[in-house]
């Protein structure tokens, strides 16, 4: 498979906007638009949506069919933005794979605004707003805060996918999680790789 390694203007907004936001909030998160994934997975990932979407586009969620997933199907997760009726914007985990539900819990058929604290919730919403936004594959680093699990560090693959009415709002995550670092510590490392003022969240 070949990769698109030209890097845009949306995911580069993209993903400056939800680290401002993660520094106003103190979140304990990290967005690079560069997608220097260290999972080997989440690099296969990264080639396969772009084999899939041609040059510009955003692949289909029917296109990510069980076979092609297959191999990373206990790491996904599937989310759905949706706007309702009132006007407000939920968000809805239409599938979530068994190597995720200890740390994030088993969210599968459920609304964030219903099982995600409100500690929580913005930062997640946020994610999925931003791989939107973003039209391409972002990288995302996390320390996982819930289930008192913060000794481990999340890396994230997330990119969006359309629905079959066209409409782009379907976010594919997949999720590897390690314990050997520390958030301050890596925090620190890719911030200085990317160019950014440290986050200063510990």
């Amino acid at each position: 498979m070949t990769v698109q390694t030209k890097i845009g203007l949306r995911e580069i907004e993209s993903a400056g906007e939800f680290n401002r936001s993660a520094k106003d909030g103190r979140w304990p998160m990290l967005c690079d638009h560069t997608c220097t994934f260290t999972y080997a997975k989440h690099g296969e990932l990264y080639a396969l949506w772009h084999d899939l979407a041609g040059p510009g586009g955003v692949p289909y969620r029917r296109d990510f069919n069980p076979r092609r997933l297959q191999p990373y199907m206990k790491s996904i997760v599937i989310y759905e933005r949706i706007a309702g009726e009132d006007g407000r914007t939920r968000y809805r985990v239409r599938l979530m794979g068994g190597n995720i539900t200890p740390v994030l819990g088993e969210l599968t058929g459920r609304y964030l605004d219903e099982a995600v604290s409100d500690k929580y919730r913005p930062r997640w919403c946020a994610m999925i707003d931003a791989s939107l936004a973003a039209a391409a594959p972002l990288r995302m680093l996390s320390r996982s805060d819930s289930f008192d699990k913060a000794y481990l560090i999340g890396e994230y693959f997330c990119a969006p996918m359309r629905a079959d009415d066209g409409a782009t709002n379907l976010v594919l995550a997949a999720g590897h999680y390690e314990g050997t670092r520390s958030w301050t510590e890596l925090a620190a490392k890719e911030c200085e790789r990317l160019g950014l003022e440290p986050m200063g969240i510990v």
